[in-house]
């Protein structure tokens, strides 16, 4: 795609890459190229724009886990046994292949009912994952009947272990030998803090000792025996979980097909979103595909639109009569910009995506994209920026037919004017003899005139306001362009002598040129101002339209709640007489009243399609994002949060970067950066819980004082109660152990913790805390 580059490809791409959620789509979208059929490209379309209805919803699934499925993946091929935590990252595989499953259903398109009946249903791999492992990746107690027993016999000694302990500690006679009143574990096995010199006058065993050598954990010889079953205990419990862990691991790979298969359409439709969050941003519309023609309607710059400055747009129109544009006009007046706008969309087309233009725009499926824009010398290869130029040009005299389009900013420009213009009117002919499409621009003045109208040639200009020589951006077909050389000169200040002197240098021809280009501006100004009224008539046009359709769509409201009204007032009726007939004839009078009841006109409302691009009404606006939902801002080209529902002005309240302003509900769109919606589409459409990410089920204060540990201990236990988790891990170290004894004082207080832990040898030490959190 490097030949691309100039026309602004690669910033495209780079844009749409950013909406994926995982590296693969990301790779993919960064390599995107062209389709190889028109059929193929509609299909596209058509997938993008029903991807661009979920979006619209609010609802854009993500596809993180993708970024690790090959190490898991890579081990069941192999038939290895899982670890937790691989079985972790296969659970949050089947969470979000849940959620977009779910996701899907809340849309009608032929897209996400393909997608739905091709995705694997995930809800089996689930309940057997959630029947050994937590939601955070821990063995479940009751994962099997032998496991509840082996913890709860642990649970039992672990009791009565800590309960002699805790006598031996309350002892008077111990008060001498102990460091601190608390017990802990070493190496499994309980202990208590000795300090250092006094072991000798407790009997027991040795398990180590703190830090600063103050401190020995000393396990004492009656709880030997207790801690040695424990420890047995242990061993048992490793075994039963692996063997569990087998079974599950053995189960995973039988389906491991499915997951692969999984993986390539969750893939697919995270570019497929990633494609949808772009046209949306950019307002695209699908185009058709046309043999021998182009007509482009208000075309616009993408990197423009997506600048969130007022974007003008222009209508291009070539056919097989006239194939080629020949664009020329003052520097800075839009020419480069026109160009890469044709030439973008026409790539954007064959790679299948919606082109920035109007509704009802039609161009050939190209084959062939030639693009000369730029400098493109090459010092390696021995070529100057003329001789690069060259050879561009004479490769693209080897295009042929309108599936290829030519693309080339300032043909022949630099090199002698005269040698240029007859070059590049050679390479014209050229190009129309094969047939192909072509957009050029130009300042040779020769090149502006000379052409019959038998020529498939299109003069074409970008237009400007005479009086101050700026341009308005505007293209003006038919016309071609002045360079504006001396006026600019003019306008910049440059002296009166020498524009005067430049003006009598000028050739014959070129005075005679500019004299006719004069006589063609008051046909501009014509066309100039016919146009502008054209644009004010369209603008009031559009106005009114807006407006009966919004009066439609409330008599169509009230109409239907009227019919309604009626209906039920004259069910309400004939059920009242069918209350009131007499037993004698019940039968009869019930059979007739049925009748009645049937012949009934019957009121059927016909659908709207609703594309799910923008809310149709204050009510569907506040639905689809209610205060505290995101939304993407133009005027600002950022997101922000919606913070009221639309006032009887239909303005919303809105906060981004800390900028408050009042926007009318109509101009916002769906966030430009998505939330992730996993966990609300899992959480509202089962029974599955999701557990927060990594990052938040872990803690880690070490390096901080007390003070600052505990507060941010206290927003991480606000956090996971608000999130409905049963753990935390906190990480606090050893040190002087006076942050881990503040933070186990603290848990021991705390509302939402329903117990707490030193961590064992094989989850962390005792340098972290486990926190179980109470959920009831």
């Amino acid at each position: 795609m490097q030949e691309f580059a100039a026309l602004d490809w690669s910033e495209i791409l780079q844009k749409m890459s950013s909406s994926a959620t995982s590296t693969g789509a990301k790779d993919r979208i960064n390599f995107l190229a062209p389709l190889s059929s028109a059929a193929e490209a509609q299909k596209s379309f058509s997938d993008v724009q029903a991807a661009m209805q979920l979006i619209g919803l609010g609802l854009r699934p993500f596809m993180e886990s993708l970024d690790l499925f090959s190490p898991w993946n890579s081990r069941l091929k192999k038939k290895a046994v899982l670890k937790t935590l691989e079985i972790k990252d296969v659970r949050f595989f089947c969470l979000e292949i849940f959620a977009l499953r779910e996701a899907l259903l809340r849309v009608d398109n032929l897209w996400s009912q393909e997608v739905h009946q091709s995705l694997m249903d995930p809800s089996e791999p689930l309940s057997a994952i959630d029947q050994i492992l937590t939601p955070q990746g821990d063995i479940r107690s009751d994962a099997s009947e032998k496991l509840y027993n082996l913890f709860s016999e642990k649970e039992k000694l672990a009791r009565e272990v800590q309960h002699q302990l805790d006598k031996l500690v309350k002892a008077h006679k111990m008060e001498n030998l102990l460091q601190d009143k608390y017990v802990t574990t070493r190496e499994g096995r309980w202990v208590l803090p000795i300090r250092s010199g006094m072991q000798h006058q407790m009997p027991g065993v040795i398990h180590g000792s703190s830090q600063t050598k103050q401190t020995v954990f000393m396990e004492p010889e009656t709880l030997v025996p207790i801690n040695n079953r424990l420890r047995q205990i242990e061993v048992d419990i490793e075994d039963e979980v692996e063997r569990l862990l087998t079974e599950l691991s053995h189960y995973l790979a039988e389906r491991n097909s499915e997951f692969e298969q999984a993986r390539k359409i969750l893939e697919n439709c995270d570019v497929i979103l990633a494609q949808g969050q772009l046209c949306l941003k950019l307002n695209t519309a699908p185009c058709e595909f046309s043999e021998n023609s182009i007509e482009l309607l208000d075309l616009r710059h993408p990197l423009l639109q997506l600048s969130g400055k007022e974007v003008i747009s222009n209508t291009v129109t070539l056919n097989s009569e006239k194939s080629i544009l020949l664009l020329s006009g003052p520097n800075a007046g839009g020419k480069t910009v026109l160009l890469k706008s044709i030439g973008l969309a026409a790539q954007m087309a064959r790679c299948g995506l919606l082109i920035c233009a109007g509704e009802g725009s039609r161009l050939p499926f190209f084959k062939d994209v030639l693009v000369g824009i730029g400098d493109a010398q090459s010092v390696d290869a021995e070529l100057s920026t003329f001789a690069a130029h060259m050879n561009l040009l004479n490769q693209a005299t080897d295009l042929k037919g309108p599936h290829s389009i030519v693309l080339i900013d300032e043909i022949c420009g630099s090199t002698d004017p005269e040698e240029g213009s007859a070059l590049a009117r050679s390479f014209i002919e050229s190009f129309s003899q094969q047939g192909v499409f072509a957009v050029i621009t130009s300042h040779l003045g020769p090149l502006k005139s000379g052409w019959s109208s038998a020529d498939p040639i299109l003069n074409g200009s970008m237009e400007y306001v005479r009086a101050t020589g700026r341009p308005s951006y505007h293209f003006m077909p038919g016309l071609p362009g002045d360079s504006l050389a001396l006026q600019t000169a003019k306008r910049v200040g440059v002296k009166a002598t020498i524009v005067d002197r430049a003006t009598d240098l000028l050739s014959p021809t070129t005075r005679d040129r500019l004299q006719k280009l004069e006589q063609l501006e008051q046909l501009r100004s014509d066309v100039m101002t016919l146009q502008e009224q054209w644009r004010q008539e369209n603008k009031k046009v559009q106005q009114l339209k807006s407006k009966y359709e919004g009066k439609l769509q409330e008599f169509d409201k009230e109409k239907q709640a009227w019919l309604e009204k009626t209906v039920r007032k004259a069910e309400k009726k004939v059920d009242e007489e069918m209350q009131k007939v007499k037993a004698a004839d019940t039968l009869t009078k019930h059979r007739q009243l049925q009748e009645i009841k049937f012949q009934l006109p019957e009121i059927v409302k016909a659908k709207s399609i609703d594309r799910g691009l923008a809310a149709e009404s204050p009510e569907d606006f506040t639905k689809r994002f209610p205060p505290g939902s995101k939304v993407f801002v133009p005027t600002l080209n950022q997101d922000g949060i919606v913070q009221s529902t639309p006032n009887s002005k239909g303005e919303v309240s809105i906060l981004s970067n800390s900028i408050r302003l009042h926007l009318s509900w109509q101009e916002l769109k769906p966030p430009g950066k998505a939330q992730n919606p996993t966990s609300q589409l899992v959480r509202e459409s089962s029974g599955f819980s999701v557990a927060l990410s990594n990052e938040d089920m872990s803690l880690d204060v070490r390096g901080k004082t007390v003070e600052s540990a505990l507060e941010d201990l206290e927003m991480a236990l606000d956090r996971a109660a608000q999130h409905q988790e049963d753990r935390i891990k906190v990480i606090h170290g050893h040190g002087t152990e006076a942050l881990k004894k503040a933070v186990r004082a603290y848990l021991s207080r705390s509302i939402y913790v329903k117990k707490w832990k030193a961590g064992s040898q094989e989850n962390g030490g005792d340098g972290i805390t486990w926190v179980e959190l109470d959920t009831k």
